[in-house]
């Protein structure tokens, strides 16, 4: 059998030489335990003291949010009141009751201007070349002409006697289709051609009129009972502006 001859003492294990008078080194003690800190000692303290600093600061942000003390409004944020309110440079006043009353004055004084009044019975108007004046007027006549020329009308005839000059440089024909009457109502009335013949000396129809010269006549017109002619537009062709003349 084998003998061992190794080592019996496990510190020789680690092949150190043996101290001398026998004894062995001693084993190097390990590494000490880490000491925690304080916090991580004191749990509990710790919560305490998270869950006040929370409460503190959750505090603080709602005074400051609510302060009592807000900043002093400036004249840029305050809202704007009715006396503070000013008409921009440049811009027209507001209108007051005494301003609207001046202007409407003024418009129909322009409208008034604008509008020429209408000529009367004896004052001459001229439409292109021809110059006419109404001297009578004569309502409510049943009838014109004599004997077999006779002429009934329907209604009544309105008589306009009326002397028409030829103002300008050539010979104008005188159409008596083209003057017309009117009613207080507005409505037109064109002459009665075959009443006008009836009637003696009677020259408004197709009446032709050299310079200078002028003719008298009758226009005759047939209107119903009881309507009666406010004026008369004459016109002397047809491009000519129609004047008016009032037979009130």
């Amino acid at each position: 059998m084998t003998q061992y001859n190794g080592p019996q003492d496990p510190t020789q294990w680690s092949g150190l030489p043996p101290r001398s008078g026998g004894s062995y080194p001693p084993v190097p003690p390990g590494p000490a335990p880490k000491k925690r800190n304080w916090f991580a000692r004191h749990k509990i303290m710790t919560g305490f003291l998270g869950l006040f600093a929370v409460i503190v600061i959750g505090v603080a942000t709602t005074s400051g949010g609510g302060s009592s003390n807000p900043e002093p409004t400036t004249a840029a944020t305050q809202p704007a009141t009715s006396e503070a309110v000013q008409p921009a440079a440049g811009s027209a006043p507001p209108a007051t009751a005494a301003t609207k009353k001046a202007t409407k004055k003024a418009t129909q004084k322009t409208t008034r201007k604008a509008a020429p009044k209408a000529q009367g019975i004896g004052t001459p108007v001229k439409s292109g070349d021809l110059e006419f004046t109404v001297t009578k007027v004569v309502r409510g006549q049943k009838q014109v002409g004599a004997d077999f020329m006779a002429q009934k009308a329907q209604g009544s005839y309105t008589l306009v006697h009326v002397t028409v000059r030829n103002v300008g440089n050539d010979s104008e024909t005188l159409l008596d289709s083209d003057q017309k009457i009117k009613d207080a109502d507005n409505k037109t009335y064109s002459p009665d051609s075959g009443a006008e013949l009836a009637m003696d000396n009677n020259d408004v129809w197709l009446a032709e009129i050299n310079p200078g010269n002028a003719v008298d006549g009758v226009l005759v017109y047939d209107m119903p009972v009881g309507v009666q002619a406010t004026a008369i537009d004459f016109s002397g062709g047809l491009f000519d502006d129609a004047k008016t003349v009032q037979l009130h």
